[in-house]
């Protein structure tokens, strides 16, 4: 299946909470954050556990060992099973970039919520 999905109003949806919705035959996790809408899919790559019942936060950073600052503009969701962590943006690991979920583009249009389902093959 390819083509945009409506999958809500955007006022359905909190700023900087998950909600999960059904689009082109999956869960598919919704994330308004900072102006930017994100879609993700349900499944983590570790032992497919439903990554978007996790943890979403800012990244957190560091600069020198002992310290830590928060990169609010990076939003991070974290599988509830493992703890495994993700890069909204780009779908990879924090911690290797050879893991990651499967994210969906993404956008506001009319004050609705549009996810573009692509097929496996793009």
């Amino acid at each position: 299946m390819t083509g945009d999905v409506d999958v809500g109003a955007v006022g359905d949806f909190g700023d900087r909470n998950v909600r999960i919705v059904q689009a082109g035959g999956r869960e598919i996790g919704i994330v308004l954050w900072g102006g930017s809408v994100y879609a993700v899919a349900n499944v983590c790559p570790h032992q497919h556990g439903p990554v978007c019942r996790g943890m979403l936060g800012g990244r957190l950073t560091g600069s020198a060992p002992g310290t830590m600052q928060m990169d609010d503009d990076t939003p991070v969701l974290g599988c509830p099973w493992h703890g495994w962590e993700f890069d909204l943006r780009t779908g990879r690991a924090l911690w290797d970039d050879r893991y990651g979920v499967r994210t969906f583009p993404a956008r506001v249009q009319n004050g609705r919520v549009l996810v573009e389902m692509r097929s496996r093959r793009s």
